[in-house]
């Protein structure tokens, strides 16, 4: 008899087993174990999503890396992609437990830009620029974006797409040198600057040493010019800007780049907002006395004289 009894349990079992397969095969997601829904994220530039018919917009975007963190900020998984081409979609798809989720992505990373190794936590993940031990950065940085977004809720029996919009933390300077008599001198500009480590949340850690970023050049024609890419820029930060004759060991004009930027569209009635443009062209024009007039973007002024420091 007690054979009888477990040998119709176990069927029972089996049957119960069976039904449960079938309503799972059948969809009915009631009687199985939870899913993992498939998530779409999608990344998308800032420039992008505001200037879409843009075809000229380029990206420097090597890679993309997507962290994701739950909602206690403890480091769950994290996704790479390749390259970033404008005007075509750029997607993550992942399989995720249902819950609510934090998206961190930055571009870039493991080369130039390195994550930190410990982040079981959103607030252990630092991105950091790698520059040289002499902490002079002379050749052309990449960009480095970041996105956010706080809160997702990945459901089952749902369509989980996101979207994360990603902004530069590069901007881009070109300067130019008018009005100085062409020689065969070696001139360099200089951008020194602190803000090279970043937390998850793209907040800037104090602190840190200080940088150059480089550039030489001699005249061309009757000009000089160069172009470099910086990290963040913000209205509260300082860095300093230097253009010098590096053959006489000589400064000729130094000032806050940040001063400089919002002093010249201050002269035009304008306030410069630093979130929405990451690219200004610098002109320093010098008379026959070593007088300089500064335009940023079109808008120029006078600075002081105490701003010259050389003649």
């Amino acid at each position: 008899m007690k054979k009888l009894y477990y040998l119709s349990r176990f069927l029972l079992f089996l049957v119960g087993m069976t039904l449960t397969l079938h309503a799972c095969l059948e969809e009915n997601m009631d009687d199985c174990e939870p899913q993992q829904p498939n998530v779409k994220i999608v990344v998308r530039t800032l420039a992008e999503a505001s200037r879409a018919t843009d075809t000229n917009t380029t990206s420097d975007i090597d890679n993309v890396v997507l962290y994701v963190f739950d909602e206690n900020e403890n480091f769950v998984t994290m996704w790479q992609g390749g390259t970033y081409t404008y005007g075509e979609e750029y997607a993550a798809y992942i399989d995720m437990y249902p819950g609510t989720y934090h998206f961190v992505v930055w571009t870039n990373q493991f080369t130039t830009y390195a994550p930190s190794e410990t982040r079981n936590t959103a607030a252990e993940l630092v991105v950091s620029l790698q520059y040289p031990s002499d902490k002079k950065v002379t050749t052309q940085i990449p960009e480095l974006h970041h996105g956010m977004l706080l809160n997702a809720e990945v459901t089952v029996n749902t369509d989980n797409e996101f979207l994360i919009l990603i902004a530069p933390n590069t901007y881009k300077l070109n300067f130019t040198v008018e009005g100085l008599q062409p020689d065969d001198n070696q001139y360099s500009f200089t951008v020194t600057d602190n803000n090279t480590h970043y937390a998850f949340d793209n907040t800037i850690l104090e602190g840190m040493e200080e940088i150059a970023y480089i550039r030489t050049t001699a005249f061309t024609g009757d000009e000089l010019a160069t172009s470099m890419n910086v990290l963040r820029l913000t209205d509260s930060r300082s860095p300093t800007f230097d253009f010098s004759n590096l053959t006489r060991d000589e400064s000729i004009f130094t000032d806050g780049l940040v001063n400089i930027i919002k002093k010249a569209y201050n002269s035009a009635g304008l306030t410069v907002d630093f979130d929405s443009e990451h690219e200004f062209d610098i002109t320093l024009t010098f008379n026959a006395w070593m007088e300089v007039t500064i335009s940023v973007n079109g808008w120029s002024y006078t600075p002081n004289e105490t701003q010259l420091t050389g003649s």
